[in-house]
This record gives structure tokens, sequence and C-alpha cells, in this order.
């Protein structure tokens, strides 16, 4: 199967064209560093022969966001114990490097005080607004920052950074959100210009790591932080020549409705964003990654095959079955576990402030306490209820 060859992509070589794409998980420890639970879920993945692992949100400051943060050198060291854990099982570890849209300091200021209804009016405006307010001055202050985080995961042996190129990065691109009418706002090449300022940026700062891009695409019915569909071909051009070695192709969301880029069963088809996907890689010549309810392994080589993409990304899928790509390498899709799009485990806890989990799969967020093995003494067992849990039980 084409999607379980290698791929070279800048520097480095992807053992299989198999990514978990970004996912927020509640995993991290409360300063963002990676504890015992994110390493234990993201190891598991790696043995379940995944080639490419992208931690997703990876804060460079101290933000008020619950994500993994990389602001500070006495950080490195738990990043550093991850990538080598992923790397002992052959795959590449990636960082998605974000700044969210707002006044990180002056939320920070305001919670350090306790004033959480002043936290909360600040959000809210700044959610609207901080694109259009936020200063050059300050700008230019959030690619060093991001610069320096990108920096620190290099020396933790980190093989890939990735612009998250939603929250801030594309709302600058966003026609839906940019009101600007300086040099950042306007024109495709305005709103665009922060985003390619911080690749070359990145590219002078860490020129060993490979630069990935989380390609937003605002479509008509959805999204807002990205750039336009319409222009997504130039747009990816111009980041190809400022030095990204690989887009992410995937739907634009910033608009509170999680369902909008982790669509449940019934709201979009499979492989949903691959034509989108298609339309980007035929204007560029670096390996382009796209994801979006794509299941099973006859799903993700028909993609690659019909070449709307070299790289197949399976965030819900690997949730529910970390061995997927080791059952495809080995030719047992049949007993791949099936995500059924439900959301309950995975986005729905995000949602409700808990842990990343799946509904079918026992261990996902339990790595490293539960382990599911057949019994050393067989007995007859009734299972009550025929739910996902109790048919996974029987």
């Amino acid at each position: 199967m084409k999607i379980m060859q290698p791929i070279t992509v800048g520097g480095i070589t992807l053992k299989n064209r198999i990514m978990f794409p970004p996912l927020t998980t509640g995993y991290e420890e409360r300063d963002g560093s990676i504890g015992e639970q994110s390493r234990a879920f993201y190891t598991r993945l790696a043995q379940g022969g995944v080639g490419y692992i992208v931690l997703g949100d990876v804060a460079p400051i101290r933000s008020f966001s619950p994500t993994p943060k990389l602001f500070d050198d006495s950080q490195i060291e738990s990043f550093r114990l991850l990538a080598d854990s992923v790397h002992a099982y052959g795959a590449k570890l990636g960082v998605q490097i974000f700044h969210p849209e707002y006044d990180c300091d002056a939320v920070n200021a305001l919670f350090a005080q306790g004033k959480m209804e002043e936290v909360r009016a600040r959000l809210h405006h700044d959610m609207q607004f901080f694109t259009d307010e936020v200063s050059e001055e300050t700008l230019l202050s959030i690619i060093d920052k991001i610069c320096a985080c990108a920096q620190r995961a290099q020396k933790a042996g980190v093989d890939v950074v990735q612009v998250h190129g939603d929250r801030l990065v594309g709302c600058l691109c966003s026609t839906r959100m940019n009101h600007r009418t300086d040099k950042f706002g306007g024109s495709l090449e305005n709103r665009t210009r922060f985003a390619i300022m911080l690749v070359r940026a990145l590219k002078r700062a860490v020129p060993e790591m490979v630069i990935d891009y989380k390609f937003a695409v605002v479509t008509p019915e959805r999204g807002k932080g990205g750039v336009d569909a319409a222009d997504a071909p130039k747009f990816a051009r111009w980041l190809e020549e400022a030095g990204v070695d690989m887009l992410h192709v995937a739907q634009a969301n910033h608009t509170g409705n999680m369902a909008d880029t982790i669509p449940p069963m019934g709201v979009q088809p499979y492989g949903f964003f691959a034509d989108i996907a298609g339309q980007v890689k035929e204007a560029v010549s670096i390996p382009v990654s796209t994801v979006g309810r794509i299941i099973d392994p006859a799903m993700a080589e028909r993609i690659v095959e019909s070449e709307k993409a070299d790289i197949i990304g399976l965030g819900r899928p690997l949730l529910c079955d970390p061995d997927w790509p080791n059952k495809a390498q080995s030719g047992c899709a049949c007993d791949i576990r099936r995500c059924i799009s439900c959301n309950k485990g995975c986005t729905d806890n995000i949602q409700n402030r808990a842990f990343l989990a799946c509904v079918l799969n026992a261990e996902n967020g339990y790595e490293r306490t539960r382990s599911i093995t057949p019994a050393a003494e067989k007995r007859n067992v009734a299972v009550v209820g025929g739910g996902p849990s109790g048919l996974e039980a029987a």
C-alpha cells in the first residue's frame, strides 16, 4: 500500500504516510510540560506504527489556554523525554506552535488577581477584536517568542515545527476576521504578511528543522480563521517560496463549534476535505497532508493514489485504534477497530474540560495504567448491555 511507503519531507524521512494530527488532549501537566500521561499516550501511538505525530497547540508563552507550553528552558527536558520515547519506535515528532488571539499578558494579570469576570469579559472582547487591535510591535514580539519556542523544541530533539495557521495567524489571513487598514490588512498579500514573516523567521531560527504549516481553509459553509478557498493555491505557493517544507490542509475553525473541524457522524461525508487538499497540492511541489473523516486504509489509499494528498492525518481513528498503521501494514485492515465519529469520548470531553478519551477504546488516556490482555484463567461471563462498551467487552 502506498500509504505505508516512506516519504521524504525536508531533511527527514517519514517511515510511512500516516500522521497523527494536532489535537487538544488535556493530558499535559498544569504548567504545560509533558508528563507521564501525555508521554504514554503518544508513545502508544508510536508503538502502533504511526509515522508522524504532531503535538497540538504548544504555546510559546505562559498562556491562559490549557495546552502544552514551551516558553521556558525548564520545560525542554519533558519534551526531550517525549521525543526520545516516540523516536524509539521510528516515529517523527512535530510541535504545533500557536499564539492565542487575545492579549495573554493582560488576561494572565487579571487571572492572577482572581478577577474572573474581567477575564471572561477580556477574552470575549479579544476573540472578536484582537486581530484588528494588536500592534505591529506586539506582532513582531510574538514572532520572536515563537522562534524561541522552536529553538527549545530543537534542543529537545523534536523533528518538525508546525505553524498553527488558524488562531492568530489564521485570523490575520482571514477576510472574515481581519479588518485592519495597515500593512497587515486588506489585500491577500497584506493579510498573509504575518504568516510569511513568521515562516521566514523560523527558517532563520531553526534552519535544520522541518517546517510544516497547518493550512486552514475557510469554506463558504464553515470556518473563519484561515485563508479563503479561492486564495488557497496562491497562498500555498507563497508559503513554499518562503521555506515551508509541507502543508497540512484542513478546515478552518475559529467558530466555537468543534464540529466544523471534527464533524460527528452524518454532518460531513468521509474524506470531506480531500478535494480542497488536492487543489492545494496541484499548486505546490512540497508534500501535502489532509484530514477529515478518513476512517479506514482503503479510504486513505484512494486519496493518496488519486494524488489529492501525500500524507493522511488520522485523529479520531488513532484514538479508537492506535494499532491502525500496524494492522494496515500487516494486511489485517478488517481487524481495525473503526471510529464511528460519535465524538462522545473525544471532543465532548474536551468541551467539558476533561481529557481526551474514546468510548470504543478503554485504554485511551489511561495507557500508563490500563492494558487489556487475554485472561490468565478463562471463564464464562455474561455481558449486560449491547452498546459500544458492552460490545467491546464481549
